[in-house]
């Protein structure tokens, strides 16, 4: 399973930011920001040398961000679907450092909180010990979620949702969804109209993306994709 995870992110970019420099660094030169800075280019003959100081740099950084991934793991979520979730998740743990993980049915089950160092062979085991149960109360695993994002020191936080969007129990999820920094929805599985609806609701609420699985089997790919552009407002 992990060599799998391993397989789908060889192409997949760790979310950066572009960090300015001034001069001397390692980056690459950016033209803008130095004309801006007042850098007046190479000077003629009988001028003095411009000041190197105005010179700017970029280079890409690492992104450090926490995202809390929220599983729906109601009675629906059985076999297959369990391990390919298990997946899903091994790839975000892979190229995001910190991932806490929560699972929901009926209620809310934190599997790993904000801040705990757990590998993503761990996490893989303890998603694959959820029991499939339960019905689905999207609005438990969403303040569940954002509890733990509350308690994280980064910066930029999102959440990303798994789910097919058919709450039959709980608050609104809409209205959950909302409280979020930036939530990223999921749609999984048989795309319903009442599902569609809620997963449209839920991304545009929380000013995020959404994406959809048509078949199970599309999820590593979609969770993929959504490592390079998690962070992209």
């Amino acid at each position: 399973m992990l060599a799998r995870a391993r397989a789908l992110l060889r192409h997949a970019s760790r979310p950066a930011r572009q960090e300015e420099l001034g001069w001397p660094g390692e980056g690459e030169l950016d033209l803008d920001r130095t004309l801006d800075a007042g850098f007046a280019g190479l000077p003629r003959a009988g001028q003095a040398a411009p000041d190197p100081s105005a010179l700017r740099l970029v280079r890409a950084a690492p992104r450090t961000a926490e995202v809390v991934a929220i599983l729906d793991m109601s009675l629906s979520m059985t076999g297959e679907k369990i391990a390919l979730v298990a997946v899903a998740v091994a790839i975000l743990k892979m190229k995001l450092e910190l991932l806490p993980v929560v699972a929901f049915d009926t209620v809310a089950h934190p599997l790993v909180r904000a801040g705990e160092i757990v590998s993503a062979r761990e996490i893989v085991r303890r998603v694959l010990e959820v029991p499939a149960q339960g019905y689905t109360n999207i609005d438990a695993g969403l303040r569940s979620g954002l509890a733990e994002l509350r308690r994280s020191r980064e910066r930029e936080r999102a959440g990303l949702l798994f789910t097919d969007g058919v709450a039959n129990v709980g608050g609104d999820p809409v209205r959950a969804a909302a409280a979020f920094p930036r939530l990223h929805v999921i749609h999984l599985g048989d795309h319903n109209p009442q599902g569609a609806r809620c997963c449209r609701e839920m991304s545009s609420a929380g000013r995020g993306r959404i994406y959809r699985a048509h078949t199970w089997g599309d999820l590593p790919g979609i969770v993929r994709r959504a490592v390079r552009e998690l962070f992209r407002s």
